[in-house]
């Protein structure tokens, strides 16, 4: 499975998500623009590193639909829907410990590279987390490769990244 980040506008984005095994899907806008890195990146970053085979990508990748992408390939129907919404409800049982990573990782990671993070993105002012730091350098050294990437995108292109472990049915 490949997703790809596309800037979309100014401080836009989209999400598209391209499956062998089920139809592609696409979230547009996406929600959490940054320059630096968008949310859902980070998002794919913490699961891949922390081994969430089964968070927002992973619902995915065994063919849900996080709640948030549409097909871009068939139509939305309601049949569409049911069989989206049984797998949405088999998977992703680790969805809220990767939005928790995320908002643990962000707010890190910025703090990491001398900057200093907005209430908005460290409500709870660089709360100790449950995370180590051979774990946290993987994570960092993944989001400076990626946000030099995101960082130099012009409207209309994108960076992709591969999702590490294989789609499910």
């Amino acid at each position: 499975m490949r997703v790809r980040f596309v800037r979309t506008g100014e401080r836009r984005y989209e999400v598209r998500v391209e499956r062998d095994l089920a139809t592609d899907l696409v979230m547009s806008p996406a929600p959490g623009w940054s320059d630096l890195a968008p949310h859902d990146l980070v998002h794919l970053v913490v699961e891949h590193r922390f081994g969430l085979r089964d968070g927002i990508f992973g619902q995915i990748a065994a063919g849900g639909n996080a709640g948030t992408f549409v097909p871009t390939q068939e139509t939305r129907t309601k049949a569409w829907a049911r069989r989206v919404e049984r797998r949405n409800q088999s998977r992703g049982t680790q969805i809220a410990r990767s939005e928790q990573l995320a908002a643990a990782v962000y707010p890190a990671w910025l703090r990491h590279r001398g900057m200093t993070p907005d209430l908005h993105h460290d409500p709870t002012g660089g709360a100790a987390t449950d995370l180590g730091a051979r774990q946290l350098g993987e994570v960092f050294t993944d989001l400076d490769r990626l946000s030099a990437q995101w960082s130099g995108l012009a409207v209309g292109e994108s960076v992709d990244v591969d999702w590490p472990w294989p789609e499910r049915r």
